[in-house]
């Protein structure tokens, strides 16, 4: 082999320099001096000389891109829970272009971040692969991979060790091709184009590691009058690294959060450094930052939590009814999940009151093992002491002082289910769980009528899940009278239900606004009493945690026992609520002081309509977000921050009768709560709400005059019967030929009600 040429080698050494300087693992300052000096005359020995004592793996490429992999010079000296960067001198005389990356031959304990590794080598059971234990390294490139065809080049890599003291790894790397070298030949039978190739050959170097201790830090979560509490805390050093390591975690910590659940007392390892802490308890507290150093003799950290408003106080109780404990980002193949000891931890440290764990089609089997037909409040215990101990987990749970405000209640999502093509149904509150005369999923009905009937049949609350998806019309105007294509899993078949009086709800807050609330303002206008919750389906929609949306119910007093979940529901039926984000709050909703969901006057007039309003937004609008990253947690949906008005702190409330805006005003979003009050005139009878889109909504208050239903819109009316062609269209080859009689039966009783509550509107 010629020796490669000096300039490209320099240039590479050079910026892979760069790199571990960035990264926080410099090379000496002579060394880098002395590399500095060659820039007018690179010398390629001289350049390896200097370089060699730090490359901590030698690849060579040879003609077919397979690799072989060599141990370095360099001392393979680590920390553990911490990061090491190192360089890799690549050798590739046949010039071959591609990516390089880290490979896990044998899956013996090295995990890579270009795949879901977290998902294969960390799985929800010890049994299924007991390699779990070995599972002590992660490696990555912290530069692009690319080889451009030099005949030598420097990358760098980044090593996390979950460990202390002395271990063994085996490192190896593949090259991934797009142009094949003409000695790559065709794989037999593949005619095909073949876009990107693996090499099939690769032989790694087995590298003794030695891994620093880290430090055990204890974090004191305080609440602001100084009690104990579960909340979500951030760690991160100055490159943005999170920990622990993401890929490292096992429940309850989970590898698709930058966070992790604790509770006061419970502890974090961290090796000695600068970190930024921030703490935060939902969307009803500010996250807390601070600058942390951890060094000899620091063995705790005060995290004081900064709540700025409490609902509960006002006797509002906050529930998340669509979360799951398995599916979706828990893991790849989600046969079991996680327990309700990891569940009630993730409800508990994002301050929610209630959270329904809803079992459905990935993890039905196991999962339903957990239902009992009673709220319940665990301690948040680790799930699996074996898997834990395993991967090195350590720290003990502990209890605090608000565990008592938080419960989980198991029920059902009717998803990956034969009827699922007619939208998701929520079944909340049930004392059975399995549909009569059914073994398996695919025994239940292909249409959703007779699973609410069963549903309510048990005092269950029924309705729709992420009530939007597939009901977007073009348009942000509510209510649109655009027909819907009915295409995908949102709250299709409500329309059917909710006249046959078979759904109680739908639930959002997730995706846009108008394509959530358009069936809710047509329903609400023909006269039915049709609830709209706030959700997060996590972590399916949203893996930031349960609470993204919420539902807030007034109670008389808290939500506790074996029957919290009912008495929230009992609340919902037929009290206050409302729903949204948690950023923005309005409490005590009332029409001439009257706080009653139903309510009579003599005839059409004047009314008032007050409430006490407080939301909070930063005093200015985050900076712009990086490349290919959402600007707020909510991609598509709500998030208050997309109603601040022109760069203001304002947010703009508005006053909704029978779905339109009849009366606004600006509020700021300081956290100052605020009494606000319209006056306007009813000319009929109607609903009335007040709304901050996209961040909350309230149940309307109903308000009949003169005793004459609400019957708000004819065209509202015209709609809902003409939608119920679109869905018949859409839906009616999804179901079963035995069931499809009765189906079409029910879809024109539905149609006959919405004719008959047509001709019966006042408005057009």
């Amino acid at each position: 082999m010629s020796e490669p040429a000096a300039q490209p080698l320099f240039a590479s050494a050079t910026r892979a320099v760069h790199v571990l300087r960035d990264l926080g693992d410099p090379l000496p300052a002579d060394v880098t001096d002395r590399l500095a000096k060659l820039a007018d005359d690179p010398v390629t020995a001289e350049i390896e000389a200097l370089l060699r004592p730090y490359v901590l793996a030698e690849v060579r490429v040879d003609e077919h891109a397979g690799t072989v992999t060599r141990a370095g010079a360099a001392p393979p000296r680590l920390v553990q829970h911490g990061w090491r960067s190192f360089l890799v001198r690549v050798v590739n005389p046949h010039r071959i272009e591609g990516r390089l990356r880290g490979t896990t031959p044998g899956v013996h304990g090295v995990i890579d971040q270009h795949s879901h590794s977290a998902r294969i080598a960390l799985p929800d059971t010890l049994d299924s692969v007991p390699r779990i234990r070995e599972a002590w390294l992660q490696t990555r490139l912290a530069t692009s991979g690319e080889l451009s065809g030099l005949e030598a080049e420097y990358q760098v890599i980044s090593a996390y060790s979950r460990d202390a003291g002395p271990r063994s790894a085996r490192l190896a790397f593949t090259l991934a091709v797009e142009d094949r070298p003409p000695s790559l030949t065709r794989p037999a039978g593949n005619q095909a184009a073949i876009h990107m190739m693996m090499s099939a050959t690769e032989y790694g170097a087995a590298i003794e590691f030695e891994s620093r201790p880290a430090r055990e830090i204890r974090l004191h979560v305080r609440e602001p009058d100084g009690g104990s509490s579960m909340a979500a805390v951030t760690v991160r050093d100055g490159h943005g690294r999170s920990y622990p390591s993401t890929a490292m975690r096992l429940a309850p910590d989970m590898f698709f959060h930058e966070h992790v659940y604790r509770a006061t007392g419970e502890t974090i390892v961290l090796p000695d450094g600068e970190y930024e802490v921030s703490v935060r308890r939902g969307p009803e507290y500010r996250e807390v930052t601070r600058s942390v150093r951890i060094e000899p003799g620091t063995d705790a950290v005060e995290l004081r939590l900064d709540r700025w408003v409490d609902p509960a106080a006002r006797g509002y109780y906050s529930g998340d009814p669509h979360i799951h404990a398995g599916g979706c980002s828990h893991y790849n193949v989600p046969s079991e999940g996680v327990t309700p000891e990891t569940m009630i931890r993730h409800v508990r440290g994002e301050g929610l009151w209630l959270g329904s764990v809803l079992t459905w089609g990935p993890c039905y089997y196991h999962q339903k093992q957990f239902f009992s037909g009673e709220s319940i409040s665990p301690p948040a215990l680790l799930e699996n002491e074996a898997m834990q101990q395993a991967q090195g987990m350590t720290w003990s749970p502990r209890p605090t002082d608000r565990d008592d405000e938080s419960a989980l209640r198991y029920d059902v999502e009717v998803s990956g289910f034969p009827s699922s093509h007619s939208g998701h149904v929520i079944l909340l509150g049930l004392t059975d769980q399995d549909y009569p005369g059914t073994q398996l999923i695919e025994d239940w009905p292909s249409w959703n009528l007779p699973i609410m009937r069963w549903g309510r049949a048990q005092g269950a609350l029924t309705g729709y899940a992420h009530c939007g998806l597939g009901l977007a019309s073009g348009t942000d105007e509510l209510p649109n009278h655009v027909i819907p294509a009915f295409q995908s899993i949102g709250s299709n078949e409500i329309i059917v239900d909710v006249p046959l009086g078979a759904a109680d709800f739908q639930a959002g807050a997730e995706v846009a606004p108008a394509a959530e609330l358009n069936i809710w303002y047509h329903l609400l206008n023909v006269g039915y009493r049709t609830l709209m919750l706030g959700e997060t389906d996590y972590p399916c929609i949203y893996d930031d945690g349960p609470g993204v949306g919420r539902t807030y119910v007034r109670l008389p007093s808290p939500p506790r026992g074996p029957r919290a979940l009912e008495a929230w529901l009992d609340g919902l039926r037929s009290g206050a609520s409302y729903f949204g984000d948690g950023r923005s709050h309005v409490f005590d909703l009332a029409v001439d002081g009257d706080t009653a969901r139903e309510q009579r006057v003599d005839g059409p007039g004047p009314v008032r309509v007050t409430a006490a309003v407080a939301a909070w937004l930063p005093p200015s609008p985050p900076p712009p977000p990086e490349p290919g990253r959402p600007s707020y947690s909510a991609p598509v949906g709500w998030h208050l921050e997309r109603a601040r008005v022109d760069g203001t702190r304002e947010v703009l409330l508005e006053l909704v009768v029978n779905g339109v805006a009849v009366a606004s005003r600006r509020v700021v979003a300081d956290g100052v709560e605020r009494p606000v009050e319209f006056d306007v005139t009813l000319e009929r009878s109607s609903w009335v709400a007040l709304r901050i889109l996209p961040s909350v909504h309230t149940q309307p208050i109903f308000v009949e005059a003169g005793d004459r239903p609400i019957r708000a819109s004819r065209r509202s009316a015209q709609w809902l019967h003409d939608s119920v062609d679109a869905l018949w269209k859409a839906k009616s080859g999804f179901i079963r030929e035995a069931e499809r009689a009765g189906a079409r039966a029910a879809y024109d009783e539905a149609q006959a009600v919405y004719l008959t509550r047509r001709d019966e509107c006042e408005a057009e």
